[in-house]
């Protein structure tokens, strides 16, 4: 990776931003279900590999349980709204 402050500014840091606003597609989303049941995606297990890895990892497992919640409040949102 070329610049990785670039990446993490650019990408990850405005990702939630696209999540509130609804902007990222649940396919990506489903995607990574099958992975995140498996025991070594985690952020112990993946350290042994790489500290930057595991990084990332973690992110992931975060950034999905909080598209998770999102995902369960915008509808309550919405009718909190019209009420």
């Amino acid at each position: 990776m070329k610049d990785p402050n670039a990446f993490v500014r650019d990408h990850l840091n405005t990702f939630k931003g696209k999540i509130d606003t609804l902007e990222v597609s649940p396919h990506g989303f489903k995607a990574i279900r099958d992975i995140l049941k498996d025991p070594s995606f985690n952020y112990e297990n993946i350290k042994t590999k790489s500290t930057a890895a595991a990084g990332l990892c973690d992110w992931i497992i975060n950034i999905v349980g909080y598209y998770d919640v999102v995902v369960q409040v915008e509808p309550k949102k919405i009718a909190v709204a019209s009420a």
